[in-house]
């Protein structure tokens, strides 16, 4: 099967893009070693799918939950590994949405100081973001995805027909992400999201090539990788107050970006009738609304963005639908005003 794309960074790997996809996992990626099929209680059948397609794989598994994105998770699949005899010519292949990836990913990232690692997203959010570009990461008490790695997977795997079944909210969380690759770089793909004719699989392939192209010309985010944090910083920060409960992911850079978009238009950086634009787009999807918040809780956790660098707080702000620009000199007054559009106008 010819890929779909091909991500060009230290080390180059194929994105394989298309329906029923599970059962071929071990035909696309030849392992070297023993094959280890990372993934939680929840998603069991679709492990064992992907475990069908090896000769010989050892399915290990975790709990599922933002909560369980930390440390100490990262540290029982490496118990799990050793336990089981991985060895360095062990390939893990993980199944499942955001926080298995980063999590199981991290795990392999750092097991004998890396292992082969196959990404299999079994979310909307996954399929677009999070299992591309190498990222990984576990998150901190102080802040969500403090502590990580850049890992390069031997492949990505989605499987469209995953899709299917998605809880209506999880694909939502999803599908804000891909609005976000639409602002930043696809109008087209922005476009989908104000109209009823939505394509779900186009919305996939349009919104993993936008994030292909920025990831492949910017591996460590020294610059160009940095739009894909549209939104973010807010969103990190209505998390973390949160204690990664009561919103997804997705929902919280929907309205992350709401909060950006505000500081755009006080910057002069974007027209109030565009800003409305994105808006009107995001809230047609009705994203949950947002528990009681402190202001306060928000901004604090705001200040541990790893972004941030020295006293600069680095933001993205769209100049219009398809082009943002990564601003480095954002005050502690323009986060504040930013959260106070959200929490005031929206809370």
């Amino acid at each position: 099967m010819t890929p779909f794309i091909t991500i060009h960074q230290s080390t180059s790997y194929p994105v394989y893009v298309a329906r029923d996809l599970l059962a071929r996992v071990g035909s696309l990626v030849r392992a070297r070693g023993r094959v280890f099929v990372i993934t939680s209680h929840a998603l069991r059948a679709l492990a064992d799918r992907v475990a069908a397609s090896f000769a010989n794989a050892t399915i290990l598994t975790i709990e599922e939950g933002e909560a369980n994105k930390t440390l100490d998770t990262a540290n029982s699949i490496v118990t799990q590994l050793l336990e089981q005899g991985a060895r360095r010519d062990s390939m893990a292949v993980v199944v499942g949405g955001g926080m298995i990836g980063d999590t199981a990913g991290f795990a392999a990232s750092i097991f004998l100081r890396g292992i082969d690692l196959v990404h299999v997203p079994t979310t909307l959010l996954a399929q677009v973001d999070s299992s591309l570009g190498g990222k990984l990461a576990v998150n901190h008490p102080k802040g969500k995805n403090l502590i990580g790695s850049f890992y390069p997977p031997r492949a990505v795997v989605s499987d469209l027909g995953v899709l299917d079944t998605l809880p209506p909210r999880e694909r939502l969380s999803g599908m804000y992400e891909a609005l976000k690759g639409g602002v930043i770089g696809d109008p087209s793909l922005f476009e989908m999201f104000e109209s009823d004719a939505f394509e779900l699989d186009e919305m996939v392939r349009r919104a993993i090539r936008v994030k292909a192209v920025i990831v492949s010309a910017d591996e460590k985010e020294a610059d160009l990788r940095r739009l894909l944090n549209y939104g973010h910083t807010i969103a990190h920060g209505l998390e973390a107050a949160l204690h990664y409960e009561g919103l997804t992911h997705g929902e919280a850079v929907a309205w992350g970006m709401i909060g950006a978009n505000a500081i755009a238009v006080r910057r002069g950086l974007l027209a109030p009738g565009e800003a409305a634009r994105i808006e009107r787009a995001i809230l047609r999807h009705q994203p949950s609304p947002l528990p009681p918040l402190a202001r306060e809780d928000v901004l604090a956790a705001t200040e541990h963005d790893k972004k941030n660098t020295g006293d600069a707080r680095v933001m993205v702000f769209p100049r219009r639908v398809g082009d943002c620009v990564v601003v480095s000199d954002v005050t502690a007054g323009e986060v504040a005003y930013g959260v106070d559009a959200v929490l005031v106008d929206h809370g």
